[in-house]
Formats: C-alpha cells, structure tokens, sequence
C-alpha cells in the first residue's frame, strides 16, 4: 500500500551512498536534495566530508544536481560553492517538477537517482516518476515546520528504518 513511499536504499549520510554500484546498476545523474540532505537546515556550511563526496562521485562519472523546493538565489550560491549545477524552486514530490529536472539534465529515470532525507517529497516524488531513490537520514534536527509535520507522518507510518 505505501510502497511508493519506500526508497530503493537507506543510508545514515549521503557519504555512506556506494557510488560504484550505483554506476554498476547504470545511473549517471544524481539530483540531490540540499536542506538536511547535505547541509543543515537553511544554511551554506559545507563539509570537507560534502567536498571529498562530490569529487569522488565526479571521479566515479556521475553528474550532479542540486534539486531543491528552495529559492533560486540560495541554491546557485550553494550550487557555485559546490561548482555543480542546480534546479531550485523544484516543486517536489510533484511529478511534473521531477519531468522538468529529467528534461533539464537530459536524464532518464532508468539512469538518475534522487537522493534525499524526506519520504514525503524526494522519495514520493522520485518513486513515481520511476527515480532510483535513496533515503538518508537528516543532517540537524533544526527544520521548516512543514518538514516537522511530514517527519511525525514518517514516524507514525514507520516508514524510516
């Protein structure tokens, strides 16, 4: 009943993510979620974890995107911190949103993984237009009150591992 809910992988960090096998499996692109996915919450603080991360997926032969609901001026600045591209003001989990990022990216979901820390917007999302998906648990506690509410919704469906 809620298997659209339900990621392909489960992972504590982004940095636990086997990028070879994901290559093995044929994906090449991967949009990845930015608040509490890979930086805290509202915030531009990234990691030497974050950069030795994004480098090795380069290395593996991955294309990366920053996909995100946020605004467009916070995501580029994230995304030329990072030098990877972005797609802000994404309109997740709704399937056009994830259509128009494919089309962006010149992706197919046979070939692009979304990975993020919410079931109710990357997971759902990526899972219905057919995504690789890979759940990873938030980075800070601190969070938008809409992502509190959808965080009790994982919880009472026990849907998190």
């Amino acid at each position: 009943m809620f298997k659209i809910l339900i990621p392909d992988e489960n992972h504590d960090t982004i940095n636990d993510v086997d990028l070879s096998s994901l290559r093995k499996k044929g994906l090449n692109n991967i949009l990845i979620d930015v608040d509490n996915t890979i930086v805290p919450w509202n915030s531009d603080k990234v990691s030497s974890n974050l950069r030795t991360w994004i480098k090795k997926s380069q290395d593996t032969g991955f294309e990366l995107y920053l996909f995100s609901n946020n605004s467009h001026s916070r995501i580029k600045k994230l995304a030329d911190i990072l030098k990877i591209s972005a797609i802000p003001k994404g309109g997740k989990p709704l399937t056009f949103a994830f259509r128009r990022a494919l089309k962006y990216i010149d992706g197919s979901p046979e070939d692009t993984v979304m990975i993020g820390d919410q079931v109710f917007t990357d997971i759902w999302g990526g899972n219905l237009v057919g995504l690789y998906t890979i759940l990873v648990n938030p980075i800070s506690s601190k969070e938008f009150w809409g992502t509190k509410f959808n965080r009790f919704l994982e919880k009472l469906l026990a849907i998190r591992r």
